[in-house]
């Protein structure tokens, strides 16, 4: 039986890799789900497997640090892993929730979540005794962290800077969509942050979304919130997404939409915050409910809309084209006078949310000059790797997972997706294999014995906590 030094070797690819310095063609070496060699050439006697991708690059996998995939029946898996994706972080499941639909339709990613407490706390306003209850609960159960809903169920200053600081009083992962029964999810949000987060840290997430022109002017709010950010440099991580529809509910009770983050949308087009006038809104084209069509995720608008927003009883996901590109430019390119980028990661919000074009829409930056590719490559995969102590992934040094996206820079689209050595994606054909769930210390047993293949995320030596 013939032996090999390598499983995989992915031949003649421009290899950018910014954590090595890395910018040259070379082959890549893939063995027992580690990166084995980078070198200029690696003879093909000594593979099981060759893949000649002259003209194409080679990233370290792309790592989306903000996804929605739980309860959608594998799509946003399958629709990430189409994009590029290898490691991902789900924002706002129940660990219950994810882990069912992990084992049931994951594609071979790995995959970690944060736990929405919204959706348990007794009311806007509770103690600090139900929330320790509640976040010892999600990192039991294999939750990387907490994330609070700020912008769609506001919860009271006071409740909010609680759960932050309950959070770094456990070394968890603790995110926030800005936005209080004081503020909104809009650029008053960001100015809160500082006061809300005190001495702790704290994960802001998809900063353009705060920068839509409700105050000020959509550039004028970005540079503000990079003003912002800036000054709490090395106490708060960020991600901004590259998309203009946002991500929302229609689910209307007594008269109005519930999540506030509908309102404002309908406010921003002089629509009335109402059930009647969210359904006019749909009816006129600018709100967009999202179904299940062809194992894809999309938007539609219009009569048919409403027909599904009304038989489903207003139960549905929704967006609306309410993102400034100005705004987006801003967060995903502007550094501080050190040359570091304000903004870390670029994310998508997406998984289910049909908007999962980091990959594209960051080469768009590329072609344009905004961003060099090994800074692309520091956007999408190494920021995030090093947001949530995943010290094996962001690079493809010797010893590194071996994760990667191969990128068409013609189409500026994903070719190739492999996690942990395996192909799970070509030319948008997903291959679905086992994936590993991503949690810590204080969760690995738990997920262990649920029979999962886990990966201890190393929170302590984090961005967000270093």
């Amino acid at each position: 039986m013939a032996t090999y030094a390598y499983d995989l070797v992915l031949k003649n690819g421009r290899v950018i890799d910014p954590e090595h310095e890395m910018d040259s063609v070379l082959d890549v070496g893939v063995k027992d789900g580690r990166i084995a060699a980078v070198q200029a050439s690696i003879s093909g006697t000594k593979a099981r497997e060759i893949i000649d991708l002259e003209g194409y690059l080679v990233f370290p996998g792309v790592i989306d640090s903000h996804v929605h995939v739980g309860k959608n029946r594998g799509i946003g898996y399958r629709m990430t892993a189409a994009a590029g994706v290898t490691t991902l972080v789900d924002f706002g499941s129940s660990m219950e929730e994810f882990a069912e639909e992990f084992a049931q339709r994951g594609v071979g990613q790995n995959a970690g979540s944060l736990y929405s407490i919204n959706r348990d706390l007794s009311s806007r306003d509770a103690g600090r005794s139900e929330i320790e209850r509640l976040v010892d609960e999600a990192l039991a159960a294999g939750s990387l962290g907490i994330k609070i809903v700020g912008g769609h169920h506001p919860l009271t200053p006071e409740t909010t800077s609680t759960i932050i600081d309950v959070a770094n009083d456990r070394g968890c992962y603790i995110a926030f969509h800005l936005g209080t029964t004081e503020t909104g999810s809009h650029i008053e949000g960001v100015r809160e942050v500082p006061a809300l987060v005190g001495d702790n840290r704290l994960h802001v997430a998809h900063v353009n979304s705060y920068c839509r022109g409700m105050i000020d002017t959509p550039a004028e709010e970005a540079l503000e919130a990079a003003s912002v950010l800036h000054g709490l440099k090395g106490q708060v991580v960020s991600e901004s997404y590259l998309d203009t529809i946002n991500g929302t509910g229609g689910r209307c009770f007594d008269g109005k939409p519930v999540s506030h983050v509908t309102r404002i949308c309908l406010t921003m087009k002089d629509y009335p915050p109402t059930t009647d006038g969210l359904r006019q809104a749909i009816a006129d084209g600018y709100g967009h409910v999202r179904v299940q069509r062809g194992g894809r995720m999309v938007l539609i608008t219009g009569g048919e809309a409403v027909e599904i927003w009304e038989e489903r009883d207003t139960e549905v996901s929704m967006s609306f084209p309410v993102n400034s590109p100005q705004a987006t430019f801003i967060c995903a390119t502007a550094c501080g006078p050190d040359d570091e980028f304000i903004v870390d990661a670029i994310s998508t919000d997406g998984g289910a949310i049909p908007r999962n074009v980091a990959v594209e829409r960051g080469m768009a930056l590329v072609r344009y000059g905004a961003l060099s590719l090994s800074q692309l490559a520091e956007k999408l995969s190494a920021a995030g790797a090093d947001m949530f102590g995943l010290t094996s992934k962001g690079h493809l040094g010797e010893g590194a997972d071996a994760d990667v996206t191969v990128i068409d820079p013609q189409t500026g689209t994903a070719h190739m997706t492999v996690a942990s050595g395996r192909i799970i994606m070509l030319d948008g054909v997903v291959f679905p294999t086992e994936g590993r769930m991503i949690t810590t210390e204080c969760g690995a047993k738990t997920v262990k014995e649920a029979g999962f293949a886990c990966e201890i995320a190393d929170l302590q030596n984090s961005r967000l906590y270093r």
